[in-house]
């Protein structure tokens, strides 16, 4: 070959080496998303169904705040979350356990993981990268519950697992759920906004992969119709 054919052949081989890279990269990109939207939809999926099935499971009182042996929000006077719920469930002996799910923030991550607390010593992760958890309460007229009104009294009791709590938490006959998670990798979040809770790294729209958000309305079968 000539000095000339091989220059030539140079050329077309690192032209067909940089389209090749210009092909894979995008196809990378849509690979890593596709893995990273099929986790978030399985946290998200993992989160709602553990939360409705123990509020399908509920009995009176649903209580909007954490109870139990441990870091018991009524002993700091706190009746009220937005993104706490304790479920109270009757146990096969006879006696009532209790389930909190709460948000606890995570510095490592720059985000939060959903907890769920017995109401006894075990107090773990459910669900990680989860930036928004929030509950809603509704009465037996379909209309939501002024969350004032759950935490000023009058006071009651059920047991000594609840304690002293809101009468008016008996009028709760529909939760609505909403959940939020984003992606675990900064490299597929955009800047900070509407798409995205916390922002992240990625420079391209194309490799945005927005929050997850799941809302669930849900009528536990044990709160009795008045």
């Amino acid at each position: 070959m000539t000095i000339a054919e091989v220059l030539v052949a140079t050329a077309i081989a690192t032209g067909l080496v940089v389209t090749l890279a210009g092909v894979a990269e995008p196809l990378q990109g849509m690979f890593d998303g596709q893995l990273e939207l099929a986790d978030m939809h399985q946290r998200i999926r993992a989160g709602a169904h553990a939360i409705e099935r123990h509020l399908l499971a509920a009995r009176p009182p649903v209580l909007p705040y954490r109870a139990g042996a441990r870091r018991s929000d009524p002993g700091l006077g706190i009746y009220y979350r937005d993104d706490t719920i304790t479920l109270v469930s009757p146990s096969d002996d006879g006696a009532v356990t209790l389930d909190t799910y709460y948000l606890r923030p995570d510095a490592a991550a720059g985000t939060s993981e959903l907890m769920h607390y017995d109401g006894l010593e075990t107090d773990a992760p459910a669900v990680s990268h989860v930036v928004a958890l929030a509950f809603e309460y509704f009465g037996a007229d379909g209309l939501p519950l002024d969350p004032a009104a759950l935490q000023d009294g009058p006071w009651t009791s059920a047991d000594a697992a609840t304690g002293v709590f809101d009468a008016d938490l008996l009028r709760i006959r529909r939760v609505r759920l909403t959940l939020r998670v984003q992606a675990a990798r900064t490299a597929l979040r955009g800047p900070a906004g509407v798409l995205f809770t916390h922002g992240g790294t990625a420079t391209s729209m194309a490799r945005y992969l927005p929050d997850r958000v799941i809302r669930v309305d849900v009528a536990p079968r044990n709160l009795d119709a008045e």
